[in-house]
């Protein structure tokens, strides 16, 4: 082979590592509210079907695949029991088991990149590019809050407590890599980056996100724990560690005593969830679908004036990730979990490092801590970039633990391949379908946010022959099938709604749909349920009073009446203030068309 021969060959093997790379960091800054594409729904879609199709080129290129660790077998076993057992128990999504299986693919696809590219991509390129994403941060909330003139950190999707965890955690991933890497162009960027991290420090104070403090503060102690070898030193912090956290935790706790209560009016709520499915589960991907109901059966029997009230809000996330596991998915699959945890800490404490690359790993671990400390306190892991920084982490990690493949033929090694290859392949058709799908519903969205409500109407109708099933959009064609006056075809519409999404808008649109239809104990219930499920919102009530008064029924609406005008408002608005208005000259009417006793 000549000269120029070889130099395409390596030229060619560094494509895949740096697009690798590009995309990575596109999963963080995909999520600037700056960046527009189409619209926000098709950022995640357009990330995932990229990936993939980059997962398919390494997976092809790699030849090393290290699969056999025992941790990574008890996280496997863990994923198939959860897809078996949502396929026994007839609750299961495609968009969820897809979800997983890309999870799995992504570990490996970056666990074989790391390994393989271990000199292209040492701590130097990590540090440079987690810099890179620490700097845009700071660029665009800056240009945000002076030249947009919005909240510092607004810029960010989905919100400023998810956007603190993923900012503590890429802090911490930076700093080891910047302080102790020896290469002379960190080494070069060593100041500036300091400089950078006192920015970030100031955003993630803005975030005011509680668990992206906690996390960032763990880390730092572990860091501290890790690099300060005198053995005292290291006694000192591990002891007082504990208690300071404690102390910090607890002020935390009341810093924002209204977020406080409401997690821990959603954590009672679950715990009745759990309760009643402690063995199995309710079904991976159910909580979102079935926390709203027992939210509204709650309240049916508590107080809807209440303190507690006022915290209630439709809720999708359990806000502590590993409760929500084993709401899910039950003892069994919790029992699953923990000892893959256990035996992938017990992996890091075997794991031998030398010099060269132990920065590398204490970076990772530290922003492992902070991700963790999140999912504890938040719903981090479920969050798109949070998951693929958290997976990368994973990765590095266990691309330094001792290699366990060995026992393993090469003709089994090579079928695991083709089936990774061969799943990877699925997903990138899935996703292609899914990017598809997410756009067309994004169009059939701004159809009907225009006007054009026969062509949303449509899209929608297309929209639901297609595999792919989204309880939003299906939501969004039952009340275009309400508003054109086909309630029976809406009502079909709303009920597959339900199976994959629930708030107390579908029951105000089911209770809408049920009295159309004249079925008006139905539409009673339903209006009922909307109430019960987030009491606080008063127009909820005030569409229960307006069908009691088309009812006639004398009696409720003047119960309902008073409800509005003594419901604490959470929110002063003019909205709330007229409905309570009305509500008065509705119950002084009522009250004079009542006999005298």
């Amino acid at each position: 082979m000549t000269q120029n021969n070889l130099l395409i060959v390596k030229q060619r093997g560094k494509i895949i590592p740096l697009v690798f790379l590009a995309l990575l960091i596109s999963t963080s800054v995909f999520f600037l509210k700056a960046v527009q594409l189409q619209a926000a729904i098709v950022k995640e879609p357009l990330l995932l079907l990229l990936l993939s199709a980059t997962l398919l080129l390494v997976f092809m290129k790699n030849k090393t695949l290290s699969f056999a660790g025992n941790a990574e077998l008890t996280f496997l076993g863990f994923v198939v029991y959860i897809i078996i057992k949502s396929a026994l128990a007839n609750v299961f999504d495609i968009s969820s088991t897809s979800y997983l299986l890309f999870i799995v693919l992504l570990y490996y696809g970056c666990k074989s990149f790391f390994t393989e590219n271990i000199n292209f991509c040492r701590s130097t390129l990590l540090a440079i590019a987690t810099g890179f994403i620490l700097m845009v941060y700071l660029i665009f909330a800056a240009y945000h809050c002076y030249f947009e003139n919005g909240q510092l950190t607004d810029f960010y999707s989905p919100n400023k407590s998810i956007f603190g965890i993923l900012l503590a955690a890429q802090m911490a991933f930076a700093l080891p890599l910047f302080l102790f890497t020896k290469s002379r162009a960190v080494q070069l960027l060593r100041w500036p980056f300091i400089t950078l991290f006192l920015g970030c420090l100031v955003l993630l104070l803005y975030t005011q996100g509680r668990a992206g403090w906690l996390g960032l503060i763990l880390a730092l102690v572990y860091m501290a724990y890790q690099h300060l070898a005198a053995p005292k030193t290291q006694k000192i912090i591990l002891y007082s560690a504990a208690p300071l956290v404690s102390i910090i935790f607890y002020l935390l706790f009341f810093y924002k005593p209204g977020s406080s209560g409401g997690r821990m009016l959603i954590y009672k709520i679950a715990a009745a969830m759990f309760s009643n499915n402690w063995l199995l589960g309710i079904g991976h991907g159910q909580f979102k679908i079935e926390y709203n109901d027992y939210q509204a059966a709650y309240f049916a029997s508590h107080d809807i004036n209440s303190k507690e009230a006022l915290l209630a809000d439709n809720t999708f996330y359990e806000f502590n990730d590993f409760f929500q596991v084993a709401i899910e998915n039950g003892v069994i699959a919790s029992l699953i979990l923990a000892t893959g945890i256990f035996l992938f800490i017990r992996q890091i404490r075997r794991t031998t490092i030398d010099d060269k690359n132990k920065h590398l790993l204490s970076a990772s671990i530290a922003c492992l801590i902070c991700i963790l400390t999140g999912s504890i306190l938040s719903y981090s892991l479920q969050i798109f970039p949070v998951m693929v920084q958290a997976v990368i982490c994973l990765a590095i990690i266990n691309s330094f633990s001792p290699q366990q493949s060995n026992s393993f033929s090469k003709t089994k090694i090579k079928f695991a391949k083709v089936v990774l290859l061969f799943l990877n392949l699925l997903l990138l058709i899935h996703f292609s379908f899914y990017f598809n799908y997410a756009y067309r519903s994004n169009e059939a969205f701004e159809l009907k946010r225009s006007g054009f409500k026969q062509a949303a109407k449509e899209k929608y109708a297309d929209l639901s022959k297609c595999y792919i099933k989204d309880g939003g959009v299906w939501f969004q064609y039952a009340q275009e099938l309400y508003y054109s006056n086909q309630s029976a075809k809406a009502k079909v519409a709303l009920s597959i709604a339900k199976k994959y999404y629930c708030s107390n808008e579908v029951y105000k649109l089911a209770a809408a749909i049920e009295n159309d239809l004249h079925n008006y104990d139905l539409a009673e219930k339903n209006y009922q349920t909307a109430v019960f499920m987030v009491p606080n919102k008063m127009i909820s009530r005030n569409d229960l009073l307006e069908f009691y008064l088309q009812r006639k029924d004398t009696v409720n609406a003047i119960y309902w009446a008073n409800s509005i005008i003594n419901m604490p408002v959470k929110v002063p608005s003019a909205l709330a203030d007229n409905i309570q208005a009305k509500a008065k000259t509705i119950l002084s009417s009522l009250k004079k068309k009542q006999p005298a006793i």
